[in-house]
């Protein structure tokens, strides 16, 4: 129960405080099995990232924030995600926005994390979506809204997100018809913002990875060991990690 006394997981208990999910805005969670010599792999993600690709600043900064392969280290993490995401990769920029809802800097700063969930929404990612539904809800970072938080949990649930669809159901009841209306209308009309292929993924250059793999200056060249190519984890998940 919530201190107004309405249940924590039901916005349409019929209480006079407007409905609030108790759920937390979602943290970061990887769509890709963690490598089995992380090391080895965070070595690789770092000297791609340095050459300024963003899949891999990305994939980089999932393995800092984590502790990964690499040790912890939430400002460099932040570093990476910042230079992914002002690429355009979209799961960066939902990641920042869970490290400063999360108070990286020492207290949660949901306006800050608003503003990169927004973009992340925007870009089609559901976790940002559904956190959006729950800081519109609760009034964190930006003024309550019923009706925006309506239009991002039904986003979400539109793209297969079960815990949207009881949200959204819930605040469904509490809409008027006529808010309610210009809520779906939102969600009919949404078209995602198309993110750069630059920023999501790393085409094979001439050779194949075996040819790119760095070697000495001015030496012949010698076979390395095939070296892992970037990938982009998943978007990091307020809420489950």
């Amino acid at each position: 129960m919530t201190a107004t006394g309405c249940p924590t997981r039901s916005a349409a208990s019929g209480c006079a405080a407007p409905p609030q999910p108790a759920t937390p805005p979602r943290p970061t969670r990887s769509a890709y099995a963690t490598p089995a010599d992380t090391t080895e792999a965070a070595r690789w993600f770092e000297r791609a990232a340095s050459k300024g690709l963003a899949p891999a600043q990305f994939r980089y900064g999932s393995l800092l924030e984590k502790g990964q392969g690499v040790k912890k280290d939430l400002t460099a993490a932040r570093r990476y995600y910042l230079a992914a995401a002002g690429a355009g990769n979209a799961k960066a920029m939902h990641n920042l926005a869970v490290l400063y809802a999360e108070g990286i800097d020492g207290k949660p700063d949901y306006a800050l994390a608003v503003q990169w969930f927004r973009k992340a929404a925007d870009r089609g990612i559901p976790d940002s979506q559904f956190n959006l539904g729950v800081l519109y809800a609760r009034g964190l970072g930006v003024p309550v809204s019923m009706a925006e938080s309506y239009k991002w949990f039904a986003l979400a649930a539109s793209r297969g997100d079960k815990e949207s669809v009881k949200k959204r159901d819930e605040l469904a009841s509490h809409l008027d018809a006529r808010t309610l209306a210009a809520a779906e209308h939102a969600v009919k009309t949404f078209v995602a913002v198309a993110q750069p292929e630059a920023a999501i993924n790393v085409p094979a250059p001439t050779g194949g990875w075996d040819a790119a793999a760095e070697a000495p200056q001015h030496a012949p060249a010698v076979k390395p060991a095939k070296p892992a190519k970037p990938h982009i984890a998943g978007p990091l998940v307020l809420g489950r990690r």
